[in-house]
């Protein structure tokens, strides 16, 4: 799904729980937003109490920063780490106050792109140098699965009562192992030359490295905290 279709929809599922159907201690159902900031980025809360014990929120957040590197590769990347997270979360407070556990589905958009750079004038790939001629670009990505889970625990009800609200939450998206890829272009001086059998050859190994080094990353830790107000 469109992650811009998938924004509404998650904001649509807060506002029809804003409905009041059961009772509270002061008999109203309020609305909370707050503004966020922590490992996702910065973005926003909006929250609705369902009873003292149960809360509903949607977020987002996002973020771009750019890191060089090889990235357990032999290529030299600059590279850029991308993060958005959208979902919609249950928070459960067992002892109606402001502690709280919290599950939910999470768009996950964080992607890793990468474009390759000559070092003096070559590229090295699987221990072959090629003159940077040789090759057209070399770009790779790292990408996670879209729909997460996400599991945590933090302190502050955003829509508990009505006023002013600080929140934290600590949790993991459930991310599971990123696909990776590696796509380098074989450019007309290198056909000339007839290295672009080899140079496929390499790429192949030079993707299996990287997929070998991000495996791993299959669990995304989870900070954040925000200050909001409830209506």
């Amino acid at each position: 799904m469109d992650r811009k279709a998938l924004l509404p929809r998650i904001y649509a599922l807060v506002a029809l729980a804003a409905i009041p159907t059961l009772s509270f201690a002061d008999d109203a159902t309020h609305v909370g937003i707050a503004l966020t900031a922590g490992l996702s980025g910065f973005g926003a809360d909006v929250g609705v109490n369902i009873n003292d014990f149960v809360g509903l929120r949607a977020m987002a957040a996002g973020f771009s920063i750019s890191k060089n590197g090889n990235y357990g590769t032999s290529i030299d990347w600059d590279a850029r780490l991308k993060l958005f997270q959208a979902g919609a979360l249950v928070d459960v407070f067992p002892f109606a106050g402001g502690f709280h556990l919290t599950a939910g589905l999470v768009d996950d958009g964080n992607k890793f792109t990468m474009t390759g750079q000559p070092s003096s004038g070559t590229f090295t790939l699987n221990g072959n140098t090629y003159p940077s001629a040789d090759i057209s670009s070399a770009s790779a990505s790292v990408e996670w699965n879209k729909a997460v889970p996400y599991l945590g625990l933090g302190w502050g009800n955003l829509a508990g009562s009505r006023g002013l609200h600080f929140t934290s939450d600590l949790g993991a998206l459930i991310t599971g192992s990123p696909n990776s890829s590696v796509n380098v272009v074989c450019s007309p001086a290198g056909q000339a030359a007839g290295v672009c059998a080899m140079l496929a050859n390499d790429v192949a190994a030079e993707q299996t490295k990287l997929q070998n080094d991000v495996h791993k990353l299959t669990v995304w830790p989870v900070f954040r905290i925000g200050v909001g107000y409830a209506f």
